[in-house]
Formats: C-alpha cells, structure tokens, sequence
C-alpha cells in the first residue's frame, strides 16, 4: 500500500482550501504550513468540509434559481463564488493588519530598549569622563606635593603651596584625621588606583552595551524591513477585499437590472407548467369517469343478471382498479436515478433573486449529463416530450395503487429512451439525464402525482 508523505498531504490540505476560499497560497505561506505535522489530518477535513458546504450551498442556489434564465443564472453563480471568497479575503486582510500591529509593537519595544541601552553608555562615558578628571586632579595633587617635599618645605606649608590659601581649608577639613602630606600623597594615591580600577570595569561593561547597541540597530533595520513588507501585503489584501466587494456591488446591479424582465418571463414559464399539470390532472379525470363508467356498467350488468337468476346475485361491490394493489406508502416507488443524494427537496422556495415564495414541485436528485434514468415503477408512458420550462419529460401512469391515481415525471432529460403508449417495468431505462428547459444543471427533477396533484416523491420512494 502506498504511504502518502505529511509534505503530499499537506500539499493536498492547501489546494484544497485556497480551492473552497478562492485564496491563493503562497510558497512560503506553503511551507510554514508544513511544520505543524500534527495539524494535516485536521487541515484536510476543515477544507473538505468547506468544499462540501460550498458544493450544498451550490446545489440550493441551483434549486433556487430552476427555470430561471441562463443568463442570471451565471450571474447568481457568480455573485455567490464572489460572495464566498469575502469572509477569507477578510480574514487575510485583519489577519495581514494583526501581523503589521505586531511588527510595530516590536519596533516599539526595540526603539526603547534601544534608547534605554545608549542612554546607559552615555551615562558610563559621563561617569568614566568625570572619574578621569578627578583622576588627573589627584595626580596633580600627587605631583605637587612630591615637589614641595624635594624642595625641603614642611609638610603643613607643603599642603598651603599645593592648595593655596582658598582651598587649603577644605582639603584640611577632608584630611584632618591624616596630619601630613605624605598621608595625603598615599590616599591619593590609591584614590587613583581604585577610580582607574572602577573605570576599567565601567569601559568592560561599556563594551558589551555598545555590542548589544549594534544588535538592537540591526534588529531595528531588519524590523522596519519586515514591517514594510507586510504593509505592503496589507495593502495587497486589502485591494483584493475592495476588487470583490465592487465586483460584488457590479453583479447585484446588474441582476437589479434584469430583476422586471425575468419576472414576467418567470409568470409566463410559470403559467406553461400549470398548463402541463392541468393537462395531467385532467387525464386523472378522464380516468376517473372511465373508472366509474366502467364500475356503473358493472353494477347495471349485475342488476340484470340478478334479475334473470330471480333476484339472487353473488355480486361484487364495486368497481375494479387497474394496477398494483400495493398500499400508497413509502416504498410504493423505486429510485429512479443511481445516486440517491437529493440536492433540493419538495416544498415552496424563496427566490434569491426575484425575492418571491414559489413551489418546487418534486425532487431534485443528483445526476450529472448522460447519468442513465429508470422508470421508479411500472406503467404506461403517457408522453415523451418537451414541455416548457422542464425541458425533455417522460410521464409514466401508473395506475390506481392503494385506490389512488399515481403518476411520475422524469424531466430535464438529454435525451428519451421511451416513447408514448409505451408500457415500461419498474427500473427500466426512459431516458438520460441532462439540463434541458430552465434547469440550472444537470441534475434529474422528480415529480410524482397522486390524484394529478403533486406530492412529495420522498413519502413514497424507498
């Protein structure tokens, strides 16, 4: 058995969801794709799961729009691929603007750690430079006094040369607890040597800021390149948001245009299947009155004959009924397509586009062009023919079951394989489906009647 790689997989999870959402994914997008392995299995059945809806809201807007005009029904098809790309390239574009809000949040945060970082190296320079010059005074201090003492000045005169008269006081104040200028000369000394040993560590630790510095730097080039970019990609998205929403607005407006004339075609189309119903139910009426013709004669016939046997009669009640005596109940019909998978059941239907309630008539059963069509019971083939709005139609009678007149057609049909007065067995071959008349796709639209009037075909298929 072949073992299909998490990249193919991935692969697959992909196209399948820039094919539901109309999105395009880019390499890179791609391959940031591929590092989740654990997510594919679930990537595969949110995207199948989208394409099955996609596929359903499809087959309802084909339901919706049957026998309406070709031309608006491109348009509505293409109004609702539009209007399905919207809330993905929505999506796109807020999460394309999260991504430039995080970028620049980050620039944000560098650019003051930045300021923070070059404001401490200038703090240590300020420090250091302020240490190097009490450093130079303390040498000075050192220097002078080793002067005074080589020229043989006393120690108390050597401290007023060296500081003079204005500031000797304030040494002395600092020095009292030393006595003498050599105690004064070692302090400094070491003064000296403890500030010079604090300033090495200051430059050390100066060093590494300004290394950190550089790394922010590039860090903060590198974010204004990347936060660009995805502006730009914002931009991009967001061009794409406003090309569909216009494209959008151009679709409703022209539907809005077409709106009055497929009204009145819609009335007339409309007004032809009532013809064709109305022809149906008045064969049920012919049959009727044939039936109960027929059920009279016999009564009259068994009158008579009573009355020549001297009045006894073994007599039936009633008329006879043609056809199966099977219950009117689910089961009474077979299926009359392959594919049992009913993209649009029997009841009214709002219009998307003309905005009024109708009745769709029978069951639309998924069937693409040439799918074989059987007879869902036995009976005989009162038309194959063309009947406006419901394109090429075969309608089988089947009799009285259960006491009732049933019916079915078979329409939109690509071609017959049947003809009228034509008696067919239950799963025999009438025709091919196909998207003839006002149908929307092909597709196999089931009606079935009782007493010529319509009733739901799923109460009696099984």
């Amino acid at each position: 058995m072949t073992r299909y790689r998490p990249s193919l997989i991935a692969a697959f999870a992909v196209f399948l969801i820039a094919l539901v959402t109309g999105t395009v994914v880019s390499g890179a997008d791609a391959v940031d794709g591929f590092k989740a392995a654990s997510s594919y299995d679930d990537d595969i059945e949110r995207a199948k799961d989208k394409q099955d809806d996609y596929e359903q809201q499809l087959d309802d807007l084909e339901a919706a729009l049957e026998d309406t005009s070709a031309d608006i029904v491109a348009a509505a098809r293409q109004l609702r691929r539009t209007e399905a790309k919207l809330p993905a390239a929505q999506a796109a574009l807020d999460d394309a603007r999260e991504k430039v809000d995080q970028a620049l949040v980050q620039q944000k945060l560098v650019a003051d750690k930045l300021a923070a970082a070059e404001a401490q190296d200038q703090a240590i320079s300020d420090q250091i430079a302020a240490d190097e010059e009490r450093i130079v005074e303390l040498q000075d201090i050192v220097a002078a006094l080793a002067r005074a003492q080589y020229q043989g000045v006393g120690d108390d005169e050597a401290l007023s040369l060296v500081f003079g008269a204005s500031t000797s006081q304030e040494f002395v104040d600092k020095f009292a607890a030393e006595h003498n200028a050599s105690r004064v000369q070692t302090n400094a000394l070491a003064d000296v040597e403890e500030i010079a040993a604090v300033n090495r560590n200051r430059g050390v630790r100066q060093e590494a800021v300004r290394e950190y510095i550089v790394e922010l730097k590039a860090e903060a080039d590198a974010l204004v390149v990347r936060t660009t970019r995805l502006e730009e990609r914002a931009e991009a998205k967001k061009k794409a948001l406003d090309a569909l929403v216009a494209k959008q607005s151009r679709i409703k407006a022209r539907l809005e245009a077409k709106k009055a004339e497929e009204l009145e075609r819609q009335k007339a189309i409309e007004a032809k299947q009532e013809q064709t119903r109305n022809q149906i139910k008045n064969l049920v009426k012919k049959k009727l009155a044939e039936e109960e013709a027929k059920r009279k004669a016999a009564e009259e016939a068994a009158r008579k004959a009573a009355a020549a046997n001297g009045g006894s009669s073994s007599g039936s009640s009633g008329g006879s009924s043609s056809g199966s005596t099977t219950g009117l109940t689910k089961g009474a019909l077979g299926w009359p397509a392959p594919s049992h998978y009913v993209t649009s059941s029997y009841g009214m239907r709002f219009h998307p586009i003309l905005h009024y309630w109708r009745l769709h008539a029978g069951t639309d059963i998924r069937a693409y062009c040439g799918t074989p069509i059987y007879a869902a019971r036995e009976g005989r083939v009162q038309w194959a023919t063309y009947v406006a709005g419901l394109g090429n139609e075969v309608l089988i009678d089947h009799g009285y079951v259960g006491g009732k007149s049933l019916m079915s057609s078979y329409n939109h049909l690509s071609a017959f394989a049947v003809g009228a007065g034509q008696y067919v067995t239950k799963g025999q071959l009438v025709g091919y489906a196909g998207n003839t008349g006002t149908s929307a796709a092909c597709h196999l639209h089931f009606e079935v009647y009782v007493n010529g009037d319509t009733v739901d075909p799923m109460t009696l298929i099984g």
